[in-house]
């Protein structure tokens, strides 16, 4: 097969299967035409499956986008040949996702008791997949914060985003440790999507005492004392992979002055037009020239230093960065 390959055999047909038993179950309750073309599209889906023709668009015969096809198995043509009705419906969904998306990003400038915090978060397309929080708990002397990576890119994974934003901010509203918050975090996540859907994260909680931090499998936080960089690498699973999982917490002590800075992939990863990437020693070193400043100018000056160093090649990838610094 050219483009699903086996796994539109392992994935794809199952979903297909019982897209059909469930409509040949319900037959009574659709108008037969209706039902007629639902069938028709099914089976339709099934023969480009035996036929090796299955996620290729129609009309140029390249690969259709692997998130429309998670979302719709039953699409038949790429973005760039989709009928003018079906670009608007698509256009649409893009406007309303970025609008629901844009009301569950962090507010900026949020500065509970002793700490001061900075995030940018730059999707890159019109959604992205990344997860950014700050949540100030309790009496508002307790702040959560968190930055995390969906698996996929576009609207499948900032649907995959909302969808974890929602646990988090359930869970949090009890009264759990940061390790149960995580524990049952993955076990919610896991048990309501995909097997092939999962997310890394590293999150925290900083109090008058210091910070608790679990990683999840996402990048190591850097941790910018007055002297020297720290990189608190201590992974775990990435969440929903078992439904089941242990994570570590620990403590990290921040004088007044030092920052924590969580970061995705997206910024280290970034490539130059010669295709060289980013890296996490070229980030260590942007934040470093603006150590003294405000948290504000610390993550501009890193994303105007990422913008530098790609020159004319586009994002890849959605960017997130998220500063905590120690007032006092």
């Amino acid at each position: 097969m050219d483009t699903a390959s086996t796994s539109a055999v392992d994935t794809f047909r199952p979903q297909l299967l019982d897209r059909r038993v469930r409509l040949l179950a319900a037959s009574d309750a659709v108008p037969a035409a209706y039902f007629n073309e639902l069938i028709a599209e099914i089976d339709a889906a099934l023969g480009r499956i035996d036929n090796g023709s299955y996620g290729l668009c129609e009309t140029c015969r390249d690969p259709i986008e692997a998130d429309r096809l998670a979302q719709n198995p039953l699409v038949r043509f790429c973005l760039d040949h989709l009928s003018q009705a079906e670009l608007e419906a698509h256009q649409q969904d893009l406007e309303l996702a970025a609008q629901i998306q844009s009301k569950l990003l962090p507010l900026r400038d949020i500065a509970p008791e002793n700490w001061d915090t900075q995030y940018r978060y730059q999707p890159v397309g019109a959604v992205g997949g990344d997860y950014c929080e700050l949540i100030v708990l309790g009496n508002g002397k307790s702040l959560f914060f968190a930055v995390g990576d969906v698996a996929g890119k576009g609207v499948a994974a900032s649907l995959l985003m909302t969808h974890l934003s929602a646990i988090f901010r359930s869970l949090l509203s009890l009264d759990l440790s940061l390790a149960d918050v995580i524990s049952r975090a993955n076990r919610l996540f896991c048990e309501s999507t995909a097997p092939a859907h999962y997310a890394t994260l590293v999150c925290g909680r900083a109090t008058a005492s210091g910070v608790e931090l679990c990683n999840a499998g996402h990048c190591a936080p850097l941790l910018l004392k007055q002297d020297v960089t720290q990189r608190l690498d201590s992974p775990g699973l990435p969440l929903g992979l078992f439904c089941v999982g242990q994570y570590t917490v620990r403590h990290v002590s921040l004088d007044p002055g030092d920052s924590l800075v969580l970061y995705s992939d997206g910024i280290t990863e970034s490539q130059n037009p010669e295709g060289n990437q980013y890296e996490e020693d070229r980030l260590i070193r942007s934040l470093w020239d603006h150590r003294d400043q405000t948290t504000e100018a610390m993550a501009d000056g890193v994303l105007q230093d990422v913008a530098r160093f790609r020159q004319t090649r586009p994002p890849s990838d959605d960017m997130t960065l998220l500063i905590v610094r120690r007032r006092h």
